[in-house]
This record gives structure tokens, C-alpha cells and sequence, in this order.
């Protein structure tokens, strides 16, 4: 058996450092592949399993830091000398390769034990090990490499490793994210800046003030609560004249040539922190430009049908709106791409709805182009199978109703993959709460009816924890009343009602 020398001279240090910086990479790729040959699911995981599973999200950093570092300081190696540190680079890539083990084996602890499935799951586990294996080998090569080479840094199979691993750890980054925000988390802005359908704009000189910009405006940021669906202060804006009309305030948004008595521009000027300010706190506002331009508007007698360049003649007024006109075309094209959208996923909608044998319907309570689903009565077969048929539209559901379906804990998995979901009724199922915890990190889910469902007095607890929860429904639960009235005294956001509550809503 060969043994590193224990002569102290340099050369012998330095044979030494590239003996074990060759082997310990090779241990940890042969670890990592072993991972493949393990269980995909631990019967009766102890808590000790899950802990060191959940302990993922926090590991998975720190390899991709020290991965990019490390390539920034190969490229930068290049261009000037100073970046080229092997000693750093040595120190960085065996970092590399200890952090990506972590994060893989508490990956896979969290896949094995904590009952995650699915294909995008799997894929997410398989890149991370690939991920692995390439800093690995990349690491190992570095050292075997720098025997014989003094600048390791510039051979082609050395960059080909590094690259590969770059490429893998992007790949799973990707699927990370889905899986946490969606399909389309990373390319859905890509489809703003680089629309991938062309759309039809008017050019500057044929637009109308008020169709094309006031009523733009309004539409991005004041008609998502005061539309048809959803009223807030009995105030339409959906048309020029709907905003002559008078809310509950008994004022009319729109004064024509009175701009300091329009509702619409005493609410936005109201401080931050009053109750009475629109848009409310938490949503975006006017800016400055879009307030000048409607308050100039109205004082020039808010006419309907006066054309972009004449209400532009004026040079101050020119100078002062013309950018605007850039941001406004952008919302349209927006708004037009998510009207598109909206209308086909309500054609594909309808058609699975027939199939499923449930309703599908635009939901009139959601702020945004959403849909809620509701089971017919008497309740037909709705489970796993029907619940997956759907994942292609999950982020398009703001409310769902599977009252009396056959469900668990083991749907509210793909369940909380409903990241827009603020609604969801899941009394009489098979639900006993252990898959609450999924909706940890949901930012939308308001209500939650689970009456009727054998929720564990001890899984109860785990609605602490959804960050914007307000109501929820108990009744008919093995949960007690003690207990019901300590979750609110801890919790007085959330209003528990001892009560079947609403199918849908």
C-alpha cells in the first residue's frame, strides 16, 4: 500500500497536500453516488432524519457561493495576474466539495424522510448529486493536474470540468425554484423584457389621453379593487364613466377641471399610514409622474376622446410626460399578454373541468386574473389523480374548494404549490394536519376551512406558523375548545371559528 511520505521538505509537503487533495475528492464523489443506491423513502423516519432534512435550505448556499467564487477567480485569473491564487483556488474547491456533500445528504434526508415525491423532485435530487460529483472531479483533477503544471488554471479539461459543474449547479438551481415558486419563476420576467408573442400597440401619435394612458394607469395599479368582481367602496373605475360616478364616500372620483376635490386624487395624497389612503399600504402607487399627469388631465377639463399629441403641444407638458409614454406601452403590453393567457387557460380550464367533473370558475373575489375550483354536489371522485392534473395551472387558483374529496396530508403537498391560493376548504377529507406545515412559507393563504376533518390536537399547531392566515374553521374537529382558545390568544390575527363555515368562498 503506497503512504504519503512524512519527509517535511517542501517537495514532499507538497506531494503530500496533492495526495490527499486528490483522494479526499474521490472519497466524497464515491459517497455521493452511493446516494442512488439508497432508499427513496424511510419507513417511520425518526424526528432526528426530518431535522437533518430541513436543515437543506440553509446547506444549499453555501456550495453555490464557494462553486461561483471560484469560477469568478479562474476567469479573473486570466485577465490579470493578481487573481491567480492556486492556494486560494486549492482551498475553495475542496470547500466545494464538503459543503455540496452536506447539502446533498441533508437533501436526500429531506426527500427519504420527510415525504416528498414527484418527478420535479427527483430531477432536483439527481442534479444536486451530479452538481456534486462535478466539483468533486473537477477538485481531484486540480490536484493531479498540478504535479506536473505550475498554472493548472488554464488546462482545457480542468475549465471543461469547471464549466459542466457550473452548468449542472444552474440546472438544479432551476428546478429549486420551481418546485419553491413555480415553473415559470425564473423565465416569467424574461417574457416581459422579451415578449415571446408580438403584440399590437398603437404608436404615440394615435393614442388618446385617457384610453390609452389614465386608463392604463388605473388599470395597473387601482382596478384590481374596484372592478366588477370586487367594488371596494361601491367606487367602479373600469370606465371613464364610472369614475363621474360617487362611491360610498358620496364623492365622484372624477371632477372635470377640479382636480382638488376628485376622490381619486385626495385618497392618494393622504399619508401613508391613514386608513382612508389608496392604494392601500402593501400595494403599489402612483408614482409622481402618473399623479401630475392625471391631476393636468382633470384641470384641463379631463376631456374623454382628446387625442396624445394635442394634449402634448404644450412644451412643459411634453417635456414632463414623454417618458411616460415608454412605461404606459409596457403595461399594455403586459395587460394585453395576461389577458391572452388568462383566456386560454380558461379555454383549458373548461375543458378539465368537464373531464374532472368539477367547477371551474373565475374567481370574482381575487384581486387578479384567477380562478377558483369547487367540487358538484353530490361530491364525485376528486384525489391525487385529478388534484395532478391540474399542476399545470396551480399558479393561476386562488381559491379551492374539496369539500368531502378524497384527500390527506399528502395532496396539501401539491396543494401549497398553489402560491396565489388565499382560499382553501378541505372539510370532511381525510386530513389529520401533519401536511400543514407545507404552507409554512405561503404568502397568500387567508382562509382555511378544515371542520368535519380528524385534525391531531398536536397538528393544530402548525397554523402558527402560515405567516397571513385570518380565519379558520374548526368544527366538528377532535380539537378542544383549550385548545382552539390558546392557539388564539397566541395568534389574535387569526379568527378560529367553531363552526362548519362557508363550502367556498
Amino acid at each position: 500500500m503506497i503512504k504519503p511520505s512524512t519527509d517535511s521538505s517542501p517537495e514532499s509537503r507538497s506531494s503530500w497536500y496533492g495526495f490527499w487533495g486528490m483522494s479526499v475528492p474521490l472519497v466524497i464523489a464515491l459517497l455521493i453516488i452511493g446516494i442512488f443506491f439508497l432508499p427513496d423513502s424511510f419507513e417511520g423516519s425518526s424526528a432526528l432524519w426530518v431535522f437533518g432534512g430541513r436543515l437543506h435550505p440553509l446547506l444549499l448556499h453555501f456550495p453555490i457561493v464557494v462553486i461561483l467564487l471560484t469560477t469568478l477567480f479562474v476567469v479573473a485569473g486570466f485577465l490579470h495576474s493578481t487573481f491567480s491564487q492556486p492556494l486560494l483556488i486549492k482551498s475553495m474547491l475542496l470547500l466545494g466539495c464538503f459543503s455540496a456533500f452536506g447539502s446533498i445528504v441533508a437533501g436526500y434526508l429531506l426527500y427519504a424522510s420527510d415525504n416528498y415525491s414527484g418527478i420535479q423532485v427527483q430531477n432536483h435530487l439527481r442534479g444536486g448529486v451530479l452538481t456534486g460529483l462535478g466539483i468533486c472531479l473537477t477538485t481531484a483533477y486540480f490536484f493531479f493536474r498540478e504535479k506536473k503544471y505550475k498554472n493548472n488554471t488554464k488546462s482545457p479539461i480542468f475549465l471543461s470540468l469547471l464549466l459542466v459543474t457550473n452548468g449542472m449547479l444552474a440546472y438544479t438551481s432551476h428546478v429549486g425554484g420551481s418546485l419553491t415558486h413555480g415553473q415559470d419563476f425564473l423565465t416569467e420576467p424574461l417574457t416581459q423584457i422579451f415578449p415571446t408573442r408580438q403584440v399590437a400597440l398603437k404608436p404615440a401619435e394615435e393614442m388618446l389621453v385617457y384610453e390609452d394612458l389614465i386608463h392604463t394607469i388605473l388599470d395597473a395599479k387601482c382596478l384590481n379593487c374596484h372592478n366588477e368582481n370586487k367594488t371596494k367602496g361601491d367606487l367602479l373605475m373600469t370606465s371613464y364613466g364610472n369614475l363621474l360616478k360617487s362611491g360610498k364616500s358620496g364623492k365622484p372620483a372624477l371632477i372635470p377641471g377640479n382636480p382638488k376635490e376628485s376622490e381619486l386624487l385626495i385618497r392618494v395624497h393622504l399619508p401613508e399610514d391613514d386608513d382612508e389612503r389608496m392604494p392601500p399600504e402593501g400595494k403599489p402607487g402612483l408614482t409622481t409622474e402618473e399623479i401630475s399627469l392625471i391631476s393636468l388631465w382633470i384641470e384641463v377639463g379631463a376631456p374623454q376622446n382628446q387625442p396624445l399629441p394635442e394634449f402634448l403641444e404644450d412644451p412643459a407638458v411634453a417635456i414632463s410626460f414623454e417618458s411616460l409614454i415608454p412605461k404606459v406601452q409596457q403595461n399594455q403590453r403586459r395587460m394585453l399578454l395576461e389577458k391572452e393567457a388568462f383566456e386560454e387557460a380558461a379555454s383549458s380550464l373548461a375543458t378539465l373541468a368537464e373531464e374532472l367533473n368539477v367547477h371551474i370558475e373565475r374567481d370574482p373575489e381575487a384581486e387578479g386574473p384567477f380562478f377558483r375550483l369547487r367540487m358538484k354536489f353530490p361530491p364525485r371522485r376528486f384525489s391525487n389523480e385529478e388534484l395532478l392534473a391540474l399542476e399545470p395551472y396551480f399558479m393561476n387558483f386562488s381559491s379551492v374548494s374539496l369539500a368531502s374529496a378524497d384527500i390527506s396530508d399528502d395532496e396539501l403537498f401539491f396543494i401549497a404549490k398553489m402560491k396565489n391560493l388565499q382560499r382553501l376548504f378541505i372539510q370532511k377529507t381525510r386530513v389529520d394536519g401533519s401536511g400543514l406545515p407545507y404552507f409554512h412559507n405561503h404568502e397568500h393563504l387567508e382562509t382555511l376551512s378544515i371542520s368535519f376533518s380528524p385534525i391531531h390536537p398536536g397538528n393544530i399547531f402548525h397554523l402558527l406558523n402560515i405567516p397571513n392566515l385570518k380565519e379558520v374553521y374548526v368544527f366538528g374537529t377532535p380539537v378542544k375548545p383549550e385548545i382552539i382558545h390558546a392557539l388564539q390568544a397566541y395568534r389574535p390575527d387569526i379568527t378560529f371559528f367553531l363552526e362548519e363555515g362557508p363550502l367556498f368562498r
